[in-house]
């Protein structure tokens, strides 16, 4: 049986279907996610750009530079609902980020990785043997940074 990676935004004037399967979901806790989505964390499900097809509206697009790597990140919402459905990168120009919560099955995807885990909010709890980055899970260099797996569930007190 084939999942099917399709999806849309709140009032369904744009859809997408993958192509293929995502390379990884990754749950992040940057500040820049936390605004922009308005929640504790975003859950972006990672794609090759041309594996994703869009259709209906077109997106509207809000660049936001990364106070971090200095790169854009660009922001793709509905210009009618408002529903942000994707994200893509200036560093990582042949990816595209779909927001899990666009999904038809937001289930048929499984967060593999928390990043930017030094910003979580109070009450944030991270599942044991999952990869936890307290930054980007590579350096601007492009060097991989090491992962923290907890043996438990581990929650964020500040």
């Amino acid at each position: 049986m084939t999942i099917k990676y399709e999806g849309g935004c709140l009032c369904g004037a744009i859809r997408y279907a993958a192509s293929k399967p995502p390379s990884r979901t990754v749950a992040c806790h940057c500040t820049f996610c936390q605004r922009f989505t308005g929640s504790a964390y975003n859950i972006e499900v990672i794609f090759e750009k041309e594996a994703v097809e869009l259709k209906g509206d077109d997106l509207r697009t809000f660049d936001k530079r990364s106070e971090g790597s200095g790169k854009t990140v660009h922001v793709h919402f509905c210009p009618r609902c408002g529903t942000t459905v994707s994200l893509t990168f200036e560093r990582f120009s042949t990816l595209r980020a779909i927001m899990r919560g666009t999904l038809d099955d937001p289930n048929s995807v499984k967060v593999d990785r928390h990043i930017f885990t030094q910003s979580a909010q109070n009450g944030m709890v991270f599942p044991a043997g999952i990869e936890c980055f307290e930054q980007h899970p590579f350096a601007l260099d492009g060097t991989p940074r090491e992962a923290t797996k907890f043996d438990a569930p581990h929650e964020i007190s500040r």
